[in-house]
């Protein structure tokens, strides 16, 4: 049988790549190294991400609230994001068995078997993932294109996926992720003049880490309202990758997790 062994959450900053290639020394490279060295110790077999698409694979005109990937590989990112162009892996099987035991729990999840992924997935699987030779498992969630699904029904997808893979006939060691922000403003009014994107809820963020860090994971889900979310930057539905990967992972206290100025953070969970 399968079995989680472990739980990420992390940004997907479109310029981090480049940035960390001019830098190495930049902090978040080094965290996101701490996490990589996380992921390998768990010899994880799959990485489970939960990420937005930036209207590079969906449009408004087919826009999905939930769907995963089913397919023996994808690639990415599809966007502009100066990285690497990488071939990743797909975990199919246990994707296919996540998709039916979705829609048998009454999960309307859009499966998707000739897709590719932008930077939400491509920039984890840059830094995490010994450049995709590590198969991914991607579920896509609607964080940007209103209306939002509710948080507590992106928690009940988590569970439910955590369900899923507990009982799935392969064995396999699946570490599950988060990629996104709490705080983000991209392009929008609420950015600083001359920059391309803005914290606009900063007390927001420190919020979401003080329930994590303190297992409120039932004030976060109500306090995620869609107003809230909003409040938070045109970005700010990222959350909703974070509350699906603790459905996941059964909401278990945080091994560590450590805020960024830029409106997110890394997060660890680990238990075995």
């Amino acid at each position: 049988m399968a079995k989680i062994v472990l739980g990420m959450g992390a940004p997907h900053s479109p310029n981090l790549p480049s940035v960390v290639a001019k830098n190495p020394a930049y902090v978040e490279a080094g965290l996101y190294a701490d996490l990589r060295r996380e992921l390998e110790a768990s010899r994880a077999d799959v990485l489970l991400i939960f990420a937005n698409d930036h209207f590079n694979t969906f449009f408004l005109n087919n826009f999905p609230l939930f769907a995963v990937g089913v397919a023996p590989s994808t690639a990415g990112p599809n966007d502009q994001t100066p990285m690497p162009r990488y071939e990743i892996p797909v975990a199919e099987k246990l994707a296919a068995h996540i998709h039916a035991t979705g829609i048998s729990r009454g999960f309307d999840l859009t499966l998707c078997q000739e897709f590719e992924v932008d930077h939400a997935f491509a920039v984890p699987v840059h830094f995490l993932c010994d450049h995709g030779r590590l198969p991914i498992l991607p579920i896509f969630v609607n964080c940007f294109s209103s209306p939002l699904p509710l948080a507590e029904r992106a928690h009940a997808l988590g569970r439910m996926i955590g369900s899923a893979i507990r009982n799935h006939e392969e064995d396999l060691r699946v570490a599950v992720m988060a990629s996104g922000s709490f705080s983000l403003e991209i392009g929008g009014p609420r950015i600083p003049p001359n920059e391309r994107s803005g914290v606009p809820d900063r007390a927001w963020v420190e919020r979401i880490v003080a329930h994590m860090k303190n297992q409120r994971f039932h004030d976060l889900i109500m306090e995620a309202t869609p107003l809230q979310m909003a409040r938070a930057g045109n970005a700010g539905g990222e959350l909703l990758n974070w509350i699906a990967m603790l459905g996941v992972i059964s909401d278990k206290p945080p091994t560590s997790i450590l805020p960024q100025p830029h409106g997110h953070a890394f997060g660890l969970w680990r238990w075995e």
